[in-house]
């Protein structure tokens, strides 16, 4: 018996994404699916597998242990480690051959180190930092430091070169258009020095708004999932990936004066009917949408009142007519005419659509449909 709380991916909509992007690249730009963090919650294996269906060439994830689940499923494609790694995962990402991130000379030494004692030559990719000051080479002699030492590993091979872009989704391109300039004059250094490697920069806002810093390879996030990283984007039509569903479990009426939930937040003002659905905080719909969330039951808003708990939430169904234990509820979809997007629900909890997707928990389970 299969909960009725569940996320449903539809991979069709993947596909039609992914491609949607890939008609924005010149044909020789390579597309990296980045599935970190499950996939953004859309779960890393079966998307991975989609995205390479695809023709997307390389896969990003933010840890080692990431990559390896994508390698126990059989997939083999180039794993690329996003953040910085510690030198103790040397070992480990040879052997499972993952691509790491160094930003060091002591993380390439360890790579050297690692390689050579596996008798293999491994790729690693450079973090430049043009900007976003989280990690990343932030100086020119820096960079020349660590391409210098690279010049005497016979293990490694500096496959890539890339940055991360602060705010490409904003329409005040200048900062992009000045971390760009940045990076460029970093590529240089690396060609002077005799180095060719993958350039790569564009997030999902650089992919679908300057098409001109696609470079070598493009890293596509959110657009992939169906969401804009910004307001200002129209010129591709994405599709949400995943809906996110569930079943009334029981439907009341409660009397003016009586209140519903912890801390006693929501207190009637005249007859309500309440219908409680069987999810919660605990499944990733968040405590703060208490009393501000909505639902979608027979195609009509209700929306959530008292406080969220960890397994339940309840809803104002007064006005919607013969609601039924059983009957669906929406919280990310379409229901009838109506929608409530994962951006919507982000404005309302006070984020953004990557962190309510990517909250959905592993209890939540993900249901695939083509």
């Amino acid at each position: 018996m299969q909960r009725p709380t569940k996320a449903i991916i539809d991979l069709t909509a993947l596909k039609t994404n992914i491609f949607a992007l890939r008609a924005k690249l010149n044909p020789k730009t390579k597309l990296m699916a980045v599935v970190k963090a499950n996939a953004y919650g859309h779960g890393m294996v079966r998307v991975a597998k989609t995205a390479l269906e695809c023709g997307a060439e390389y896969l990003g994830v933010a840890t080692p242990e990431e990559g390896l689940t994508l390698r126990d499923s059989g997939i083999k494609a180039p794993v690329l480690i996003l953040s910085g790694m510690y030198k103790e995962y040397a070992d480990f990402i040879v052997r499972h051959k993952l691509t790491a991130t160094v930003f060091s000379k002591e993380i390439l030494e360890c790579m050297q180190n690692a390689a050579k004692s596996a008798g293999a030559v491994v790729p690693v990719h450079i973090k430049a930092d043009s900007g976003m000051n989280r990690v990343g080479i932030k100086t020119n002699d820096g960079l020349k430091d660590l391409l210098k030492a690279a010049a005497t590993y016979d293990n490694i091979i500096i496959e890539g070169l890339y940055t991360h872009f602060a705010v490409s989704e904003i329409p005040d391109k200048s900062f992009t258009l000045a971390q760009a300039k940045r990076f460029k004059e970093m590529a240089d250094i690396a060609h002077e020095l005799g180095f060719s490697p993958m350039l790569h920069a564009s997030n999902s806002g650089a992919v679908l708004s300057l098409p001109e810093l696609n470079f070598d390879m493009v890293r596509t996030g959110i657009s992939m999932y169906g969401y804009y990283p910004g307001e200002h984007f129209s010129d591709i039509p994405l599709q949400p990936v995943l809906t996110w569903k569930s079943a009334v479990s029981f439907v009341k009426q409660i009397e003016p004066g009586e209140t519903v939930s912890y801390g006693r937040t929501f207190t009637a003002q005249k007859p309500v009917r309440v219908a409680t659905l069987p999810l919660g905080y605990g499944d990733g719909f968040k405590r703060c949408l208490s009393n501000k969330g909505y639902v979608l039951i027979r195609g009509k808003r209700a929306s959530v009142i008292g406080t969220v708990c960890m397994d339940q939430i309840m809803c104002d169904v007064t006005d919607i007519e013969n609601v039924r234990p059983g009957d669906e509820a929406v919280l990310i979809g379409k229901q009838g005419e109506e929608f409530i997007s994962a951006d919507e629900m982000a404005e309302r909890a006070g984020t953004i659509s990557y962190e309510i997707l990517l909250s959905i928990s592993e209890r939540v389970p993900r249901v695939y449909i083509e």
